[in-house]
């Protein structure tokens, strides 16, 4: 009697939806496990710039300001980001900076010539691991609202959002100090996943 060799068609099409079984289970474990890593990324990052702020303070007198110097030309998005690298970025600042690797320009806009230390015109902002701009507000300005370009995959769409309030008391987040405030995983401001970090 003669012994069969090899795989019927069935045999191998039952391998083949195996395989593509755990191929789906590992490329989503993958993913949960990104989303946990850029997370715990994007609170490193904030607490970094919550140290800066403290050292800024300590160095200038007071945080920086998160409107734009008078007079520079550009857009009205993300202004108080760009304000916040303006200032962590000067020149004559002499304080630490935060990793260049951080920057991001999700509106595009620059100045006639260089504005701080970096060679580049452009009006910079610090970005979440998502590659957004993490939300910037100095408590003297709480009340102004803030325009922003950022969206999931560098589909940036305009957004509008503000400074955080405390659920219980309705007052200001960390009055007399500064919040910031990354969009999260879904780009988009004010939703469940944004990662906030308060001045303290």
């Amino acid at each position: 009697m003669m012994q069969k060799n090899g795989f019927t068609l069935l045999e191998l099409m039952i391998v083949m939806v195996i395989v593509g079984v755990l191929m789906t289970a590992l490329l989503m474990s993958g993913a949960g496990i990104f989303g946990q890593s850029a997370e715990k990324e994007t609170l490193i990052r904030l607490q970094t710039m919550a140290a800066l702020l403290e050292q800024h303070r300590t160095i200038e007198g007071d945080y920086p300001d998160d409107r734009l110097p008078k007079g520079l030309p550009a857009n009205t998005f993300n202004s108080k980001a760009e304000a916040l690298f303006l200032a962590l970025f000067d020149a004559e600042y002499g304080g630490e900076k935060p990793n260049q690797d951080w920057l991001v320009n999700t509106d595009g806009d620059e100045t006639s010539k260089p504005r701080t230390e970096l060679p580049s015109p452009q009006l910079f902002e610090i970005s979440d691991a998502w590659g957004n701009p993490v939300a910037y507000y100095e408590s003297l300005h709480y009340k102004t609202t803030g325009q922003w370009m950022a969206g999931l995959d560098e589909e940036y769409e305009e957004q509008v959002s503000g400074a955080r309030r405390n659920e219980t008391t309705g007052g200001w987040e960390e009055p007399g100090r500064f919040q910031l405030i990354s969009a999260g995983p879904d780009g988009y401001f004010d939703t469940e996943d944004d990662i906030t970090h308060f001045g303290n």
